[in-house]
């Protein structure tokens, strides 16, 4: 089962996102992007992802950040629905995209691996982050 992805945040960053995606992977289909910028208002921003969630049963949402307002629209609702086989994901990396991405469109989450998987692959993403300088470079932030 695959899930549909849909990237949030602010200004075009989901678009710039999704724009990588394609260039390193070769097609972001089952990809869709709100970006809230100076054209969309909150309310027309929570008006779209309401209805692009009740429209797909089975969602990753990749969020540019914890806390901001893209997120906290859609944690709200995945939260006051319930939504089974809706995650939201924040403070996202082109890394975590890319590997949940491709994992998905080879068919290697479903509904019995995604708890596990979507732990795992957080997990790998943040030990790929560096931090250079030119005395040093730090293993783990």
């Amino acid at each position: 089962m695959k899930y549909d992805i849909c990237i949030i945040g602010h200004g075009n960053f989901p678009d710039g996102i999704k724009s990588a995606v394609n260039l390193i992977a070769g097609t972001c289909e089952k990809i869709t992007c709100f970006n809230l910028n100076e054209q969309t208002t909150h309310e027309q921003f929570k008006k779209d992802i309401n209805k692009y969630l009740d429209s797909h049963k089975n969602v990753i949402v990749f969020a540019d950040m914890t806390g901001g307002a893209p997120y906290q629209i859609v944690a709200e609702r995945i939260l006051s629905q319930d939504d089974d086989n809706k995650y939201v994901i924040a403070g996202i990396s082109l890394n975590l995209i890319l590997d949940i991405y491709l994992k998905n469109m080879s068919g290697q989450l479903n509904t019995k691996n995604i708890d596990s998987s979507l732990k795992h692959v957080i997990k790998e993403a943040r030990s790929l982050m560096q931090v250079i300088s030119h005395k040093t470079i730090f293993e783990k932030v």
